[in-house]
This record gives C-alpha cells, sequence and structure tokens, in this order.
C-alpha cells in the first residue's frame, strides 16, 4: 500500500507539472494571439508536453482558458479583499481595492492582455452576457466594488447616482487607462498610472462641495481675515 500511495502522489504531482506548464504556455499565447487564434497544438508545442499529454490533463482549449481565468480573477478578487477590508472610512478602503486591482493587471501585463482580448467592456455585464471573459470571482469583485460606491453615497462623498452604475464606468475606466498603458509600450511607472485612475475616478465622482470642503477655508477663517 505504501508503494501504490507513493506512486499515486507521483502521478499527481506529474499531473501538476505538467498543468503548470500548460497554463504557462497557453496564457503566453493567449495574451499574444487571442483565445480564436491559439492553436490546441500550439499550446503542447510551446509547453514541451505531447498532444496525448495535454489531452489527458485538460479537456480542450475552453477548460484552459477558463482556468487561466478563474485563477487571475480569484487572485484580482483576493487582492482587493485584502487591501480594503480594514480600512473604515468609504472613499480611502474603495480607492484601495482599486489600486489593488490595478497593480495586479500591470504586474502581470499577459493577463492583461488576455483580459483586453476577452472582446467585452469590462462594466457593461449585460452585453457580454455568455461571454468567455466572466467568472464568478470577476463578478464578486465587481460587487465588491459596487458596495463600496453604495457606501461613499452613503456617506455623501459620491453623487447620489445608481451604485451598479458607478461601479462599471469606474472598471470601464480603468479597462481604458490599462489599454492605454499597454499600447505606450508599458513605460509609465505603474504607481502613477494607479494613481492617475484614482484621481479621474474623484474627479468623475465626488460630489463638489465634498472637493472644495478639503481645500476651502472653514467660515471661521474667512471671518478672521476681514
Amino acid at each position: 500500500m505504501a508503494v501504490k500511495g507513493a506512486r499515486g502522489k507521483a502521478r499527481k504531482a506529474k499531473e501538476e507539472l505538467y498543468r503548470q506548464l500548460i497554463l504557462d504556455a497557453a496564457l503566453t499565447l493567449f495574451a499574444d494571439r487571442g483565445y480564436d487564434e491559439t492553436k490546441i497544438g500550439e499550446i503542447a508545442e510551446e509547453s514541451g508536453v505531447s498532444l496525448q499529454t495535454l489531452y489527458s490533463v485538460f479537456p480542450g482549449k475552453a477548460a484552459i482558458y477558463r482556468e487561466i481565468q478563474e485563477h487571475g480573477d480569484e487572485e484580482l478578487h483576493r487582492r482587493a479583499i485584502e487591501q480594503s477590508h480594514a480600512i473604515t472610512e468609504p472613499l480611502p478602503a474603495m480607492l484601495a481595492g482599486l489600486r489593488a486591482t490595478t497593480l495586479f493587471f500591470l504586474e502581470q501585463p499577459d493577463f492583461l492582455k488576455l483580459r483586453l482580448h476577452g472582446g467585452f467592456t469590462w462594466g457593461a455585464e449585460a452585453s457580454a452576457a455568455g461571454s468567455r471573459g466572466r467568472t464568478e470571482a470577476w463578478r464578486a469583485a465587481l460587487e465588491l466594488l459596487r458596495g463600496a460606491c453604495q457606501r461613499c453615497i452613503e456617506v455623501k462623498v459620491f453623487v447620489d447616482r445608481d451604485p451598479d452604475l458607478i461601479a462599471r464606468m469606474v472598471v470601464s475606466m480603468q479597462q481604458v487607462e490599462l489599454a492605454h498603458w499597454l499600447e505606450g509600450g508599458m513605460k509609465d511607472d505603474p504607481e502613477q498610472v494607479a494613481t492617475d485612475l484614482e484621481k479621474q475616478v474623484e474627479r468623475a465622482f465626488r460630489r463638489a462641495t465634498s472637493r472644495v470642503s478639503r481645500t476651502s477655508p472653514s467660515p471661521r477663517s474667512r471671518s478672521r481675515r476681514r
């Protein structure tokens, strides 16, 4: 039984190695060419395994693509929660989660390319029905952002609009900002890209009175100047 157990562990370890080699190779190819232009044989060749071995791990190209997206989106969601959950003020918490997801994409340009090759607008859930681009983790991350926007509205930091709409507009802005970064040769500093996006979001949705309150003198200070 000990021998059988050892063989089973070895087989499992080998399968996991093959799985990771295939996922890494497929991510590179999907990022460079898109899903439709990538052939299953090319993934096998790039990963260094036979086509027979690939099919022993994955049933096909769609399953490979789906697993890459699921893993990436789960990490995206995890980072957003990790960076925002301990912050009590709504706007800083919302911006911390947004920065975490932005930096994740900037650190993972191949995954970003794959996401941009998805053929849908990130914030347009209705028009993306049935798209390969939607995973449960992606939807959960969007719901997390929607809740953050709702809290910003409740404390009168954001304008009084549908929080679902604001969340979708925010991720659409993020998509455009990240696409611009890629198109520019990925030269801009990631931290600055994230900061620029945060500023755009504040300009778009923060109440004018909330912006003014941070810079305008109080009535008492104005009276002392007279």
